[in-house]
């Protein structure tokens, strides 16, 4: 599994937000430049539509957490 659709499938099946961080470190431990998981949680973003509307529902909030926290530059 990529690790585009290995963080989607955790997303989706409600991973916490620290498991997403978790998977987001394992990754880059791996390898994968700190841009990767920038693009991908804002495709995340786009195609959930939470650019247009907001659920206030736990992937939103978990996906907005880890959207910030490798937006800033601080995974750990």
């Amino acid at each position: 599994m990529g690790l585009k659709q290995e963080f989607l499938a955790a997303l989706r099946a409600g991973t916490s937000y620290q498991g997403l961080m978790e998977l987001v470190r394992v990754q880059q431990a791996q390898g994968m430049t700190p841009e990767i998981p920038i693009r991908n949680s804002k495709r995340f973003w786009l195609e959930y539509g939470f650019d247009k509307e907001v659920d206030d529902g736990p992937l939103q909030n978990n996906l907005e957490a880890v959207m910030q926290k490798v937006w800033y530059g601080s995974p750990v």
